[in-house]
């Protein structure tokens, strides 16, 4: 399947639409208000599949971590550190480790997105560490296009 025919199946759930009584009293639907997608948008739909798989509040650090050793040979700090960034915010990284970032997360949203309510386990724990194997086994994959 191509991305129209999944657009068009996906476009009520992913848009929904609004609609107006034009002069004559008729419906008329209205195109959606859509904005340019960016890392924090990226960020946010990647941390919500995170929580809507049952990752506990520190799943996040842990995948976070995960992906980045994946991703950049490096953790966070040194990652970070390295370039001149500022902890905690993405927009001071290199714009390739931006988009690196960007990458890996909107895949390993689709996954997670894909695999949720099949992602169990015995405790908390658990389920933060299958969630973690997710998205690093993502990051390999991702890994494999960049140029570093």
């Amino acid at each position: 399947m191509g991305f129209i025919p999944w657009w068009k199946n996906e476009k009520k759930t992913l848009e929904p639409s609004e609609s107006q009584l034009d002069l004559l009293g008729d419906s008329q639907e209205l195109s959606p208000q859509r904005k340019r997608v960016d890392g924090a948008i990226v960020f946010r739909r990647f941390t919500k599949t995170i929580k809507d798989n049952g990752g506990g509040p520190e799943s996040y650090e842990k995948v976070i971590q995960a992906e980045t050793q994946e991703l950049f040979d490096c953790n966070v700090r040194e990652l970070y550190e390295q370039t001149g960034g500022k902890i905690r915010d993405r927009s001071s990284l290199p714009q390739p480790a931006q988009e690196a970032y960007m990458v890996n997360e909107s895949l390993s949203a689709n996954e997670l997105e894909r695999m949720h309510g099949t992602i169990g386990g015995e405790d908390q724990d658990e389920v933060d560490e299958r969630i973690k194997a997710v998205v690093q086994e993502q990051a390999k994959q991702t890994r494999k296009w960049l140029p570093w």
